[in-house]
């Protein structure tokens, strides 16, 4: 069963403001594909963006149980803990089209009752991760699509980024202006994320990153921007989150 969350978009967020410059076929071409891979990742995000305070305080559906479920994810098996599911329908043995889990941050664990403040928690800052466990979209993740797609269109200023990542946002000509990215220069595996720009709704920006895993597996991690500057242990702990659903390879 899938779960939608409403989001009215926001036309300008999608407006270019100002002319293209006259580029090659292959740039254009070049375009289009950041279009598409960059749509995909803020409708991603933006499924969250407006629906954070709801989901995360819905009690109902939740245990404490960390006991693992078994399922399937396209081709993949998994044991995921059952106090991490968000969806009550989801945490159930069998196949599934996607999964969706809310896990505390920095623990890395899932709901229990001495963490509902945490999971309540709407801040600029919150401590919880938003993961998504789906069959794979794209051929590259996050860090793939930074060599192929967003290094050709980052702005050439710097933005303010935590030491050890560099922030840009993407040309204003580009598919998708103002959008920010964050990343990890001169890593041969460098943690990439892609973040909504603030707005000035006062409703905190969120950040998504993807790592592919498995045979077939997706797993998408959003986040709040204030938790950007722990960059580095969220690199590792995301790295290890397939180990700890049981995928090997």
């Amino acid at each position: 069963m899938a779960h939608f969350a409403a989001y009215p978009e926001d036309p300008e967020a999608f407006r270019v403001r100002r002319p293209a410059r006259r580029a090659s076929s292959g740039i254009w071409s070049l375009r289009i594909v950041t279009g598409c891979l960059v749509v995909a990742a803020l409708l991603a995000i933006g499924d969250f963006a407006l629906s954070w305070s709801r989901s995360i305080g819905e009690a109902e559906g939740r245990v404490a149980d960390p006991m693992p479920v078994t399922l399937f994810v396209g081709r993949q098996r998994l044991t995921v803990p059952a106090n991490m599911f968000r969806f009550a329908d989801q945490r159930t043995v069998g196949p599934h089209e996607e999964v969706d889990l809310a896990i505390h941050w920095p623990s890395m664990e899932g709901w229990t009752p001495a963490r509902r403040d945490a999971f309540l928690d709407q801040g600029e800052d919150a401590p919880v991760l938003f993961v998504t466990l789906k069959r794979r979209a794209t051929a590259t993740d996050s860090a793939g699509r930074l060599a192929s797609v967003y290094l050709h269109f980052l702005d050439d200023e710097a933005l303010p980024a935590p030491a050890g990542l560099a922030g840009r946002a993407l040309q204003m000509d580009a598919a998708l202006a103002g959008e920010e990215v964050y990343f990890e220069p001169g890593s041969v595996a460098p943690f990439t994320a892609h973040c909504l720009s603030p707005d000035g709704s006062g409703f905190p920006a969120l950040c998504m990153t993807e790592i592919h895993a498995g045979e077939d597996l997706s797993i998408q991690v959003r986040f709040r921007k204030g938790l950007i500057g722990d960059w580095a242990a969220l690199k590792e702990a995301i790295r290890l989150l397939p180990l700890r659903f049981g995928v090997v390879s």
